[in-house]
């Protein structure tokens, strides 16, 4: 590598070295780059901070400086008039490190950290998109293009479809909106000649919520367009999962659908009858998230899939209960949840040192 002379250097601070894990070097490569890109800078070198130091290896810094730098510069701005602030964008980070080996294991690990990024805007994406364009139509497309780009196999079930399989909990929630009901299904086969091997994971995704008849109150009912953040989260942990290629089979189910109060809403009383034969009375028409959810995780066992995790916005009591700090757990296998809760709090570079990966 030539010489490299800096028009303006940078310092920043990576705290206590007892303290200093790879979420500190996300940390301070986002804050850094923030504050280059509001100072009109567009290019910089960064020396590979973190390799080394608090147990971190090469590809475990290049991993989290990659997150961290991608994660940081995200903007949603695609409705700015004037094309919000796209002439400060930021252009090239430059990763500087003599040694070839650990040069090597630094782009691995950028390889891998990009792909979590790129992962979690496309959620972001979802997620801030207003809902009348982030129809469920529209993240079906979305859902799509992912199956397409990593080889993924995809499905879509419609309406007419949903109700020939007698989905009558989704179907009754889907039924108040003009707009058509997709319950979206992406699949990886990654032990094929292992069927049993599988994990189901079913996204919620209704992406506007009234609360249908049950109206929710008109302040902050804006916010409701993110009601399709577990679908949204599901769409891209297929996208990671397909290019990270681990031994297991996985499917990922969203079922996308309005909660509108139309003329031909369900009402407070209704009965419904969900895909396994159950009867459901609706007391809240808010209370939409397990129906949908319902059907799906019926479709999934109907699938042979035997670990269901579903996930969801499905209740703002849970945060009143528990605030932001962390999300609720619960199901009917102690040892499913506790593996969820485990993974939740175990360092990624763990996890993944851990997994089969093919």
């Amino acid at each position: 590598m030539g010489k490299i002379t800096p028009a303006r250097v940078v310092v920043a601070g990576l705290g206590n070295a007892d303290e200093f894990d790879a979420e500190a070097v996300r940390s301070v490569s986002s804050e850094v780059l923030r504050y280059l890109r509001r100072r009109g800078v567009d290019q910089a070198v960064t020396i590979a901070h973190g390799a080394g130091i608090g147990g971190l290896s090469p590809d475990e810094s290049g991993q989290a400086m990659a997150e961290g730098s991608l994660l940081g510069l995200y903007r949603f701005d695609r409705y700015y008039t004037n094309g919000g602030d796209a002439d400060e964008d930021f252009e090239e980070l430059t990763i500087a490190e003599l040694d070839e080996a650990r040069a090597d294991a630094i782009r691995r690990g950028v390889s891998k950290g990009r792909s979590m990024a790129e992962a979690t805007m496309i959620a972001r994406n979802l997620v801030n998109e207003p809902a009348n364009i982030m129809t469920p139509t529209s993240m079906a497309k979305v859902a799509h293009e992912v199956a397409e780009a990593n080889s993924l196999g995809f499905e879509v079930l419609n309406n007419d479809d949903m109700l020939e399989k007698g989905m009558g909990a989704f179907m009754g929630v889907a039924q108040g909106s003009d707009e058509p009901a997709k319950l979206i299904i992406l699949t990886y086969e990654g032990d094929p000649e292992n069927p049993g091997n599988n994990l189901g994971l079913i996204g919620k995704g209704i992406t506007f919520d009234t609360g249908g008849i049950s109206l929710k109150p008109a302040a902050g009912m804006e916010s409701m367009k993110g009601d399709m953040a577990g679908g949204a989260s599901v769409i891209a942990a297929m996208q990671i999962i397909a290019q990270l290629r681990p031994r297991i089979n996985v499917t990922g189910m969203v079922a996308a659908t309005e909660n509108m109060p139309g003329g031909s809403a369900q009402r407070p009383g209704d009965v419904v009858t969900a895909m396994n034969g159950k009867t459901i009375e609706i007391i809240n028409t808010d209370a939409e998230g397990r129906l949908v959810l319902a059907d799906a995780l019926c479709l999934a066992r109907e699938r042979g899939i035997t670990r269901l995790v579903d996930i969801a916005t499905l209740t703002g009591a849970m945060v009143t209960t528990l605030g932001k700090a962390c999300t609720g757990a619960m199901g009917n296998d102690d040892g499913l949840i506790g593996d969820v809760i485990s993974a939740g709090k175990t360092d990624r570079r763990k996890i993944l040192a851990a997994a089969d990966v093919r």
